[in-house]
């Protein structure tokens, strides 16, 4: 899934509304397994200055990135996280590696061939997706509806349990940007290669 449908799935889980100092931590733990990705595009584009299919279709695939991917995205690391959370009776600790957590739980199923190692150091096993949220030629027309409910679903809850009105701007605002992208996704999808 997009970054900003991993930070409203986790928000709605998680956040609470008299706990704003946690609730940023929600948002830095939903962050977290996607961080790298900026990082790397920019070195890719700006220090490297490689054109974009050359960026995904080779260099994404090259080490450093694909170790600090599975890091970010580990099951048993982020496990680890929450474990030692709550074994320390650290709360922002717990809410941080719940929050990768459920980045991770939601990227899992939607992933194709771009499937991170979840499972990482124990094995370097791809879970390999017939659904992608984003690919045409597995099923992302069905993927980027999931990725809708989630944003929909989430940002009702958020907008019940969080009345300020510039977070239901954003919220509104996500839900509409969403909804364009299964639009245009559903009218014209994406064409990747020659």
């Amino acid at each position: 899934m997009n970054t900003p449908a991993h930070l409203i799935a986790a928000a709605a889980l998680l956040a609470q509304k008299d706990a704003p100092v946690n609730n940023h931590r929600i948002v830095v733990g939903a962050l977290l397994p996607d961080i790298w990705i900026y990082g790397f595009f920019l070195w890719a584009s700006v220090i490297q200055g490689l054109p974009g299919e050359v960026i995904w279709t080779e260099t994404y695939w090259t080490e450093p990135w694909q170790t600090i991917g599975a890091v970010l995205n580990s099951l048993p690391l982020s496990g680890l996280i929450v474990l030692a959370g709550a074994a320390l009776r650290q709360t922002w600790l717990l809410l941080l590696g719940l929050a990768m957590v459920s980045h991770i739980a939601l990227d899992l199923p939607l992933h194709g061939d771009d499937a991170h190692r979840h499972v990482w150091p124990i094995t370097d096993w791809r879970f390999i997706s017939p659904v992608s949220y984003w690919n045409p030629d597995e099923n992302g027309r069905w993927g980027i509806l999931v990725e809708f409910a989630v944003v929909s679903v989430g940002s009702a809850a958020l907008w019940f349990r969080f009345p300020r009105l510039w977070l239901r701007i954003l919220l509104a605002i996500a839900v509409a940007l969403s909804a364009a992208m299964v639009t245009l996704y559903w009218l014209v999808p994406p064409q990747f290669g020659a």
